[in-house]
């Protein structure tokens, strides 16, 4: 259903309505603007709708908009690091009269939304969209403001090195960490669907990425279906197996976890052009960081502090980043990616993708 039609009873959509609402307060501070710059007539007082006059003469001043200030999460690599460290995204959120104040960083998606509920920050960096629609059945009003995609896909299922695990088909009997209706998750029943195993065949301990990583180390697990650096660490310096990597055993149209923009709907109907300012700065970001695919992973090493061996892993990937607004075919996207998981009780029911976006 498009932003301008009716559902079958002839109310109005929630998708609809939150984008009149978002459209209507990005039209505001124009009509702001306007108004403050607008003469005061003669003998016309000064009111709580017109600018103050000056006491020289009637000649009106504009009236000073204070800063909005957003604050945003970043992480130890991606594109809200890079908007932090590389000096280029503030000044220009500046000169839209907007600040910045960076929260963080976070590891996971599920610790940064808490934080979005707990008033503690207004945006996610781009993190796991199952975590995020798990959070909205669970009650949150969050919105999906735009996503990213980056190639390659590297997020995998890495085997201890004593754990005799050289397949997917080597995880029948064994424990396996994951983040539960994660990204973790569901790269774990998508490998065990694709060479199939039966879920219950592996005995899945739900360990988010912080709890997982000692117990790797450890040997207390035996495999890992891990995101983000943690599957370099594991790999590199605990000896880990790869058996499975997204990118090389998934097509592109089975990618079914999202990195996903996540805020709460209050804040951004309150703010949408505040929201649409930072999307913009990270659009910039990574138009950067794809043109400089090396100089963006040096970033990355200066705060997560990587050794050498995971530096020159990262840079090998040549990772490229493409950020997205939601469109009509992003929400086509995202409820494909709800449905597989819901079917495949990741998600714990269905959830109408189209009734928590915001489009600009």
């Amino acid at each position: 259903m498009t932003t301008n039609q009716q559902s079958t009873n002839g109310q109005i959509s929630r998708r609809a309505m939150l984008k009149r609402t978002v459209l209507f307060s990005l039209s505001l501070p124009l009509a702001q603007l306007a108004a403050a710059c607008a003469p005061v007539a003669p003998n016309q007082a000064a009111s709580a709708h017109t600018p103050a006059a000056t006491a020289a003469g009637g000649a009106s001043t504009q009236v000073a908009v204070a800063p909005k200030t957003i604050r945003l999460i970043t992480s130890d690599g991606g594109i809200p690091l890079f908007a932090q460290t590389r000096g280029v995204f503030e000044p220009s959120l500046k000169e839209k009269n907007i600040n910045v104040e960076w929260v963080g960083p976070f590891g996971a998606h599920a610790p940064a939304l808490q934080a979005v509920t707990g008033g503690s920050a207004d945006l996610t960096f781009g993190g796991s969209s199952t975590v995020a629609m798990a959070g909205i059945l669970g009650g949150s009003p969050f919105v999906f403001t735009a996503i990213l995609s980056s190639t390659p896909r590297v997020t995998s299922i890495i085997a201890t090195a004593k754990s005799g695990i050289k397949s997917v088909k080597d995880l029948v009997g064994k424990k396996v960490a994951a983040n539960r209706s994660g990204l973790g998750e569901f790269i774990l029943i998508a490998a065990l669907e694709k060479y199939g195993i039966a879920r219950d065949q592996v005995d899945i301990a739900y360990l988010n990425p912080p709890d997982a990583a000692p117990a790797f180390a450890q040997g207390q697990i035996d495999a890992w279906s891990i995101f983000g650096s943690a599957r370099e660490v594991a790999e590199l310096e605990y000896g880990g197996i790869p058996i499975f990597v997204e990118g090389k055993e998934l097509k592109p149209e089975e990618q079914i976890d999202v990195q996903s923009y996540i805020a709460l709907e209050d804040y951004v109907k309150a703010n949408p052009e505040v929201i649409q300012a930072v999307i913009n700065g990270y659009l910039a970001e990574a138009a950067w960081a794809n043109a400089n695919p090396e100089a963006a992973v040096d970033l990355g090493t200066t705060k997560a502090k990587w050794s050498p061996a995971i530096v020159e892993r990262y840079k090998s990937y040549k990772t490229q980043y493409a950020i997205s607004f939601i469109t009509d075919e992003i929400v086509g996207k995202l409820q494909r990616s709800a449905d597989w998981l819901t079917a495949h009780k990741v998600l714990p029911e269905k959830i109408e993708i189209a009734q928590h976006v915001v489009e600009f």
